[in-house]
């Protein structure tokens, strides 16, 4: 079998391609920001709480449990759990996790209130998330809290959890909508007078550009005491949530927070499988998940959810390691001679616990697709009725217009064969 040859990849091919891979090489260099990223980042899961906040998902609290045991498995750093204000079952979900001696910490979250506080304290969460709007028009006529009376009121409730030796982070919703020097100036009075665990920023709405994003970042790091992790919370109002997390990574974050398929208020959260896959597959960062696990969490997470993602979504699409056209088909078995597996694919489908590359035939299948099938099951035919057969089977496509189950496929081939 002729093998790829060194040459053909370049000296640093292990950055970019290997028996299960093949992304672009200049992703790798410096002038593509590749050293301004970290080595490795963090997730923290967020499908527990913002998750939840799909309209019309609720998590009952075996369901919560199990969740969190399938995300702990999964590798993910902390899981937030929800915010115990809501519900006496996030409570008792809480206290049954902290006996579970789980790696991923467990996170509350709470409203600087001594009311929710105290209840997220019950819920024996290792970390509290507080969080507050960190924007000057929702404070003056939503809160009814001056810039000074904000951070007074979010340190004081940081300082509380730390006398109950709880870590605190602090959380600062909805601050790009106002402006960057009144949100700074919160960020880094509550980082120096309270010293939280770490620091939040949060792009609630989705509004800010990836530009933004690293701009934000690196004033934020700037400002911000190195001890003092910055994480990112993002949503997905115009598709820019994973472009603002490569940028937020470069700015300086290391903490990113996701959610299991996207799930999330309005266009949701910014997808923990597609985070993970794209710092693991295109850029050799670790994240410390298992990637060969995301497609057994985002099927639990859907099945219990009751909410599917779309049919050709990153990552965990339905259909999207389906290969149904000819000229895809003869591209992929010409390079699988050579040795190149990833090869019409950025990543193998087994990288991410899936199945395939999956040939399908239909109205656009051709004389590969064919052969391809035909060695699959062990059937030989001449050229002449690999012809018939590839022609029957366009029009059999075209004319459901849909792709044909296997059984049909055989069921025209033995009708061409005889």
């Amino acid at each position: 079998m002729i093998k790829t040859r060194r040459e053909d990849f370049g000296d640093n091919r292990k950055q970019y391609f290997d028996e299960n891979r093949w992304v672009s090489p200049v992703n790798f260099l410096e002038e593509c920001w590749y050293d301004k990223f970290p080595k490795e980042v963090q997730i923290h899961d967020v499908t527990l709480r913002d998750g939840e906040q799909t309209c019309g998902v609720v998590w009952r609290e075996d369901e919560r449990i199990r969740i969190a045991e399938a995300l702990n498995e999964f590798g993910v750093a902390s899981i937030e759990l929800g915010m115990p204000a809501v519900s006496d079952e996030i409570i008792s979900a809480g206290k049954f996790l902290a006996k579970r001696n789980l790696k991923s910490e467990i996170v509350a979250f709470a409203r600087a209130t001594r009311k929710d506080l105290e209840l997220s304290l019950k819920c024996e969460a290792a970390r509290v998330i507080v969080e507050h709007a960190v924007n000057e028009v929702l404070n003056t006529h939503v809160y009814n809290v001056s810039k000074e009376e904000l951070i007074d009121k979010v340190c004081d409730a940081i300082a509380y959890l730390k006398e109950k030796g709880v870590k605190a982070t602090f959380m600062g919703w909805d601050a790009t909508r106002t402006s960057l020097d009144y949100a700074l100036e919160v960020f880094s009075k509550v980082a120096e007078q309270s010293k939280p665990y770490s620091i939040v920023f949060v792009d609630s709405f989705g509004v800010a550009t990836p530009f933004t994003i690293y701009f934000i970042f690196k004033k934020l790091r700037s400002k911000i005491p190195s001890e003092i992790k910055l994480e990112f919370h993002v949503h997905n109002e115009f598709g820019l949530a994973m472009g603002s997390v490569l940028a937020a990574a470069a700015g300086g974050a290391t903490v990113f927070h996701t959610s299991v398929n996207g799930l999330g208020e309005r266009t949701g959260n910014v997808p923990t499988e597609v985070v993970v896959a794209t710092f693991e597959i295109l850029l050799n960062v670790r994240t410390g998940v298992d990637l060969s696990k995301i497609y057994y969490v985002s099927k639990l997470v859907q099945d219990i959810s009751k909410i599917s993602p779309g049919y050709n979504s990153p990552v965990v699409g339905e259909k999207l390691f389906w290969v149904e056209s000819g000229v895809v088909v003869d591209a992929m078995r010409k390079l699988n001679k050579v040795g190149i597996r990833a090869a019409m694919t950025p990543y193998l489908p087994q990288v991410v616990g899936r199945e395939g590359p999956i040939v399908k035939m239909g109205g656009f299948s051709g004389r590969a697709s064919v052969e391809y099938f035909l060695e699959k099951h062990n059937i030989s035919a001449s050229p002449e009725d690999i012809d018939k057969i590839t022609e029957r089977l366009r029009w059999e496509g075209r004319i459901r217009k849909s792709v044909l189950e296997d059984r049909e496929v055989l069921r025209i081939i033995k009708e061409i064969l005889g």
